[in-house]
């Protein structure tokens, strides 16, 4: 979409764009429909992921949920970020950049879309219970101190074993990655940096996500983007190319009629000869 897109093209692009969204949500759901049938399973996956992460040293979700329970402001910031700090941001920022910046829309756009279809293989091949759910010395401070999220956002509404890989926190990193690629505003780029580190602390601090799931999101998600990039790129080289060639073309007619034109010149001005 262009500066100089029309008004009717925006609204086509709008409808076609909340198409796509509506698309996605059905697919997610039919994984959740899959995987909610094998709760055992994927609280086995938990718990061994929870061990190997204590093999390599990276068990961190029980303190670092210890290093806030005894602060209720910093559970109830948690809380809020886990809660309305993902799909909220997306959303607003998605629409902000679909109408500011549509280049930086696309960008996000392709992105979630690639990196939701790789994570939705995940889901439904390696359904991982969230810690809140396995037994690994978490509580659940969604529950616990925001009740009111879980009477929104009932259990039976979401997909409680696709805990891997974490997109809350690989999402968020991907939008603040285009936030700062987008704009030079301190404020902005503050928010860009702050936002997804802030969100990689809460999943786990509430206990919705392993260590291992914000890093596999995050590889995710990120590798996602740099192919899209790369994609871009490499569009934008092949468009240079062809309209170079079509320069080329149009400017070997001009010379070509502009020869013609010369000739015909000459041609009729050349004296006839006697009979």
């Amino acid at each position: 979409m262009s500066p100089g897109t029309t008004a009717p093209a925006r609204r086509s692009d709008a409808r076609r764009e909340l198409l796509l969204f509506a698309v996605a949500y059905l697919a997610y759901f039919g994984v959740r429909a899959l995987t909610h049938a094998s709760p055992g399973r994927a609280l086995a996956n938990a718990t061994a992921l929870f061990h190997y992460e204590s093999s390599f040293g990276v068990a961190w979700e029980p303190a670092l949920q210890r290093a806030v329970l005894g602060h209720r402001l910093l559970v109830d910031a948690a809380n809020d970020v886990y809660m309305y700090g993902h799909w909220p941001v997306i959303i607003v920022a998605g629409v902000v950049l679909f109408r500011r910046a549509p280049e930086h829309y696309y960008r996000l756009r392709n992105t979630l879309v690639l990196s939701a279809g790789l994570g939705l293989v995940i889901f439904a091949l390696l359904p991982v219970a969230p810690p809140r759910l396995a037994n690994v010395g978490v509580i659940d401070t969604i529950t616990e101190h925001a009740g009111r999220y879980r009477q929104l956002v009932p259990p039976s509404l979401v997909n409680q074993y696709a805990a891997m890989p974490s997109f809350h926190a690989g999402w968020n990193l991907v939008l603040g990655v285009i936030l700062f690629q987008g704009s030079r505003r301190a404020i902005v780029r503050v928010f860009a940096i702050a936002m997804p580190v802030a969100m990689a602390l809460a999943v786990v601090v509430t206990a919705n996500h392993f260590v291992a799931d914000v890093a596999a999101g995050v590889a995710i998600a990120s590798t996602a983007l740099v192919a899209v990039q790369l994609h871009e790129r490499r569009s934008r080289a092949r468009r240079v190319a062809r309209d170079e060639r079509r320069t080329c073309g149009q400017e070997r007619r001009r010379g070509a009629g502009a020869v013609r034109r010369r000739a015909s010149r000459r041609e009729r001005s050349r004296p006839l000869a006697p009979r």
